[in-house]
């Protein structure tokens, strides 16, 4: 099941990029510009240099990630700025050493140079916010340039040869500072918003052949759709004296007989939802004054009671524990033991071994890559750790027995990456698996013991998505489920 994902590198084609660049093609007149955003991950801060080096003849832009020096950010995902087609790509020998330009319409493009890798090629369709490369130092004439992305927004269908058609690039609508030579940005290239009516999804089993599904509207209500006996159930709106707001958390106790949906209200407090068999849906319940400002996640190490997580107002990942019968057990308290040099730009996942002795917790770093945290009954919180893989939003997490875990990412091409650890600790013997595709928010995951897997997602017209495994037949295509909302009870 777990297959080894390549890395993507293009072969490298040695086309000299400065005969590339004096390429034009025909263009309708007046076409409009695109809008372009940073070409880097979302919340990631970078300072900008158009007059410090001597190969700059017009608007041209030096990129490297604020607070890093010499090479301290080559391998950095470098993300497309606009939507588009790859026309042109070089090799590590052309004069801008790896790079790729994007055709945007209308005589646009962009073009990134001195990459490290190529994740795309000439003749792929490109998603603004879409992996293309990593930072990097190749260059055909120079060598031992500093890592950096030099980055070049252009209008080929203007009449003008080079460098003319270099044009003053904004991003998010801020002009970059030109007659200053730098400026730091904050990236707001955060992928294609799906539409506002879902925000996110979890899902939760309470027996094999069960699945329930809970989804946050745009009118800050709580949908509700049930799978068993091979069907789903009509959407049902659940009890609504509270307004919620981004992804739902659900956990399953009392062997299937309640379930416990967790969620950020409106006023960034923490909010519970309850359903007992034979009762039917409680209202929400308001779960202190603490300001949380992510979606929470929740799991079950015991029958008694639940560990909640979610982001506060300092980006750190900060954890309590619900029981059934007494409440709040503990204070919130930041977790890990690098958690003062820890911060995260996503809401966290988690997920228990059944035995108790283990969880795991996983969210976006600050640079957009993927955190992984460890706590045993033995030894209490490790070191949060980076594992490089750039992704979208927030992580899912399930497991199917003992200690392992399997993760569901949305990676910075809004592909489905699958990553298996057998042990929560380890993260080296299997690889990602990319399974393509094109989703629009973060995904949940749900198992049936240790033989089947079910995924959730939507997908770029905000529909909800499926794709399961089973230990018989490995990996569905993905299935459209249909609008959240509809039908309706």
């Amino acid at each position: 099941m777990h297959l080894t994902r390549t890395a993507t590198v293009r072969p490298l084609l040695l086309a000299a990029a400065v005969a590339a660049s004096s390429l034009a093609f025909p263009v309708a007149a007046h076409a409009a510009a695109p809008a372009l955003e940073l070409p880097f991950v979302c919340g990631t801060s970078w300072k900008g240099n158009s007059n410090g080096s001597s190969a700059h003849r017009n608007n041209e832009i030096d990129f490297n990630m604020t607070g890093t020096s010499g090479d301290e950010d080559k391998g950095k995902p470098v993300v497309a700025a606009a939507a588009g087609t790859v026309r042109w790509e070089g090799g590590e020998s052309s004069d801008y050493g790896n790079y790729v330009e994007i055709d945007h319409g209308g005589g646009y493009s962009t073009l990134y140079a001195h990459l490290d890798q190529k994740s795309v090629g000439v003749g792929d369709t490109i998603h603004q916010g879409e992996l293309i490369g990593t930072v990097g130092n190749t260059d055909g004439n120079t060598s031992g340039i500093s890592a950096h992305l030099h980055f070049e927004f252009r209008n080929r269908g203007s009449g003008q040869s080079y460098p003319a058609y270099i044009r003053p690039a904004s991003f998010h609508g801020d002009p970059f500072d030109y007659a200053g030579g730098t400026e730091t940005f904050v990236s707001q290239n955060c992928g294609t918003q799906a539409p506002p009516t879902m925000p996110g999804v979890s899902s939760v089993s309470r027996a094999d052949g069960s699945i329930d599904v809970f989804a946050t509207t745009s009118d800050n209500r709580l949908k509700h759709r049930n799978f068993s006996a091979g069907k789903w159930s009509c959407w049902a709106t659940l009890p609504g004296n509270a307004k919620i707001k981004g992804d739902p958390a659900a956990v399953v106790s009392a062997n299937g007989a309640r379930i416990d949906v967790f969620a950020q209200g409106i006023d960034n407090r923490l909010k519970k939802l309850t359903w007992i068999s034979g009762q039917q849906w409680y209202d929400w319940a308001d779960l202190g004054t603490y300001t949380i400002t992510s979606s929470p996640a929740v799991t079950m190490r015991y029958t008694t009671g639940f560990d909640v997580f979610a982001r506060n107002a300092a980006n750190k990942i900060v954890y309590r524990h619900f029981s059934i019968a007494e409440g709040w057990v503990n204070d919130w308290t930041a977790i890990g033991q690098n958690a003062a040099t820890v911060s995260s730009s996503s809401a966290p996942a988690a997920v228990a071994s059944a035995d108790g002795t283990r969880m795991n917790v996983f969210a976006r770093s600050a640079d957009g890559s993927l955190l992984t945290l460890m706590w045993t009954s033995s030894a209490g919180w490790y070191n949060w750790a980076d594992r490089g893989l750039a992704i979208i939003g927030r992580p899912a997490a399930t497991t199917r027995a003992g200690t392992s875990v399997d993760l569901l990412l949305r990676h910075y091409d809004s592909s489905l990456i699958q990553w298996y650890s057998p042990d929560g600790a380890d993260y080296t013997t299997y690889k990602p698996q990319d399974f393509g595709g094109y989703i629009t928010t973060s995904p949940t995951a749900v198992t049936w013991g240790s033989q089947r897997m079910d995924v959730f997602s939507r997908n770029s017209n905000g529909d909800l998505i499926q794709k399961f495994w089973t230990a018989a037949s490995s990996w569905t295509p993905y299935i459209g489920l249909g609008p959240v909302g509809a039908p309706a009870c």
